[in-house]
């Protein structure tokens, strides 16, 4: 991700934006916004071409947002991942303040690998 492409993802966003990640996986835990945009930086650097995404069901309702989608990543590595998930976000004063991200987390494994279980975080 450029840091042009950063500063775009991080504008529907509250400086203190939180942004969690299922357990099991090696990106799983809860990170503020920086951290975050940093380790989508590192994932995208890996991509061999663009990121594709198929959005499904979306609802909105008070503060909540919810969007579940598929997606194809295909890896410098070789190996694709085709990732399934579902996205809650919060939202204040029109932007995120949290986002919950939902995934299959063995799948994840496969393609990015799995955590060492006794440094996992399961926040």
């Amino acid at each position: 991700m450029s840091s042009g492409a950063s500063s775009r993802v991080s504008r529907p966003a509250t400086d203190d934006a939180t942004f969690w990640v299922s357990p099991t996986t090696v990106g799983s835990g809860t990170r503020r916004k920086e951290e975050w945009l940093q380790s989508m930086s590192d994932m995208f650097s890996g991509l061999a071409e663009p990121m594709t995404l198929e959005t499904g069901d979306f609802t909105a309702e008070d503060d909540r947002v919810s969007l579940t989608m598929v997606g194809t990543m295909p890896l410098k590595t070789g190996k694709v991942y085709r990732g399934h998930w579902h996205m809650l976000f919060f939202l204040r004063n029109g932007k995120i303040s949290v986002m919950k991200e939902y995934l299959d987390t063995y799948h994840a494994g496969e393609i990015f690998g799995f955590p060492n279980t006794t440094a996992q975080q399961t926040t």
